[in-house]
């Protein structure tokens, strides 16, 4: 291959002033380094439908090192029913933790799957009555939003759920998400009930209330000896996103 005059003459100019950067280069490490991977980080908030003890319960949100120190990531008071603040939690596996004299306590764990913005954590007693059960819920996946309800159902009966005047079915150990549809005065019915022979619906809970704008609602719903069903509603102010 034939190269003009012309361009051998300038890669004559060219080539040392490249090699002379190139060993500044070497000589001063200005060589870049390789990107470091950013840290993940997820928000979390507490939804405690019954909190262990009477008073307010100080906790603490931990993850166990390879070592097996525990390596703090924040501090919740919990009491019932209560919904904290977003709080950082880095994926994988979280413990819930209790200083007891010079000690910590276990009583509970939750784990945040990679890539998950924000989890929220619905907090209840277990069986024993002496750590909680952990339900995680990613909102995003749920289009869990403003001006939603999401409905938890914890009972063996099948539910049914009317917002304003659109009503919904949630069988048992299943959760559902539905508009919130309030009239001009800003009210919605509010009816809760489960289905009886001939699915006949058997009101537990039925009233008118208001709307509010700029939240989302929690719609729990737990057995109850006498009306078969015993709801829980609580409102959730932002931030969402």
């Amino acid at each position: 291959m034939n190269i003009p005059t012309a361009d051998l003459r300038r890669l004559r100019f060219l080539l040392p002033l490249f090699l002379a950067g190139a060993a500044s280069a070497q000589e001063t490490g200005s060589t870049p380094a390789p990107a470091q991977k950013k840290e993940e980080i997820t928000m979390v908030r507490i939804l405690c439908v019954q909190s262990l003890t009477d008073e307010e319960q100080e906790v603490s949100l931990a993850k166990k090192s390879e070592s097996g120190e525990w390596i703090m990531q924040g501090d919740i008071a919990l009491r019932s029913p209560f919904i904290g603040p977003w709080m950082p939690a880095k994926p994988g596996t979280t413990h819930i933790l209790e200083k007891k004299a010079d000690a910590w306590l276990p009583l509970g764990s939750f784990e945040i799957p990679a890539g998950v913005r924000r989890t929220i954590l619905i907090l209840m007693p277990d069986a024993t009555g002496k750590a909680y059960r952990v339900q995680t819920i990613d909102p995003a996946k749920l289009n869990f939003r403003k001006g939603k309800a999401l409905i938890v159902n914890y009972s063996r009966l099948p539910a049914v759920v009317m917002l304003g005047k659109k009503s919904t079915k949630i069988a048992p150990g299943k959760q559902v998400v539905q508009d919130i549809v309030a009239d001009e005065g800003g009210m919605y019915r509010l009816l809760i009930g489960h289905l009886g022979e001939g699915n006949r619906i058997i009101p537990c809970y039925d009233r008118y209330v208001s709307s509010r704008e700029g939240t989302r609602k929690f719609i729990l719903l737990f057995p109850d000896p006498d009306t078969g069903l015993r709801a829980m509603s609580l409102s959730e102010f932002g931030p969402f996103e």
